[in-house]
């Protein structure tokens, strides 16, 4: 492992992460809402992946920006949170819809994002 390496996630991490923090204080989580947040950072981190994933040919830039501000932006497990608390309250239909378009949406927005970058 190389330093620059293992500066550049970090950096690009604490960006992401603190980016994620004020996401979160903007939209709470409620277990009986749409987890806006969550989803939110989810699909602009898989937007944001399908334009820079292309683009960025720098190791150093891509370690920043993918692993480190979109690492720390985005989170599976965050979603995998909110989907459990929505099934132990019994939202079973929000549990589906949300873990369902989680995962389109995040799918198609790569895509799009990947064409956006073809464009750019």
């Amino acid at each position: 492992m190389h330093w620059n390496s293992l500066l550049a996630v970090a950096a690009g991490g604490a960006l992401g992460s603190v980016g994620r923090f004020a996401l979160n204080e903007l939209l709470p989580f409620d277990p009986n809402r749409w987890a806006w947040a969550t989803f939110a950072a989810n699909m602009l981190g898989c937007l944001c992946m399908g334009v820079l994933a292309p683009k960025l040919t720098s190791p150093e830039l891509r370690l920043f920006a993918i692993t480190g501000i979109l690492g720390g932006f985005t989170t599976f497990s965050g979603l995998g949170l909110e989907i459990f608390k929505y099934i132990q309250g019994s939202n079973f239909i929000l549990a589906l819809g949300y873990g369902l378009s989680s995962l389109l949406l995040g799918t198609v927005l790569v895509f799009t994002g990947n064409k956006i970058a073809v464009l750019w």
